[in-house]
């Protein structure tokens, strides 16, 4: 009996000191950059917590660096052509769980996860050859990545 309840505290202990810092204090918002070219703040991170102001904690020649963030917006899926159900799914005030948004489904609206958009301009279709569909939208490229249409699909570009 002993012994079990010496593996139950040591079971605490671990989520205490590994899971409740990520509950506790969520990633600040905004991605890392694939590369970082300028001043690095003073020392390491382990975590966005670490960094001063809106910096995020990102990892760059195997070495954690605090470094300012690429800001993304957070926007409702367009929804245009579609035909949603007619009622009105969102909490007081349009409020939403989880980081989603209260978006319109055509008709009324629903909690919906969010799509994300970042920064820049995709390069013109025409002069783009890849065929197929890579990604649907910004949030599903790596870095500062664009998900930009092609002239026979839609893949991740680095923006301008």
């Amino acid at each position: 009996m002993e012994h079990h309840l010496s593996v139950i505290r040591t079971l605490l202990l671990v989520i205490a000191a590994f899971v409740l810092p990520c509950l506790t204090f969520p990633p600040k918002p905004g991605h890392c950059p694939s590369y970082f070219v300028g001043p690095e703040s003073e020392g390491s991170c382990k975590w966005d917590r670490d960094c001063p102001n809106d910096y995020k904690c990102c990892v760059f020649r195997n070495k954690a660096t605090c470094v300012p963030p690429i800001v993304v917006e957070q926007v409702c899926p367009d929804t245009t052509g579609m035909i949603g159900i007619c009622v009105e799914l969102c909490g007081l005030h349009g409020y939403c769980p989880n980081g989603e948004l209260c978006c319109s489904n055509g008709c009324g609206h629903v909690c919906t996860t969010p799509i994300t958009v970042k920064p820049g301009d995709c390069p013109d279709p025409r002069f783009t050859r890849q065929c197929g569909t890579r990604c649907r939208h910004d949030g599903n490229c790596p870095g500062e990545m664009k998900c930009c249409q092609t002239s026979c699909g839609q893949v991740c570009r680095r923006p301008f």
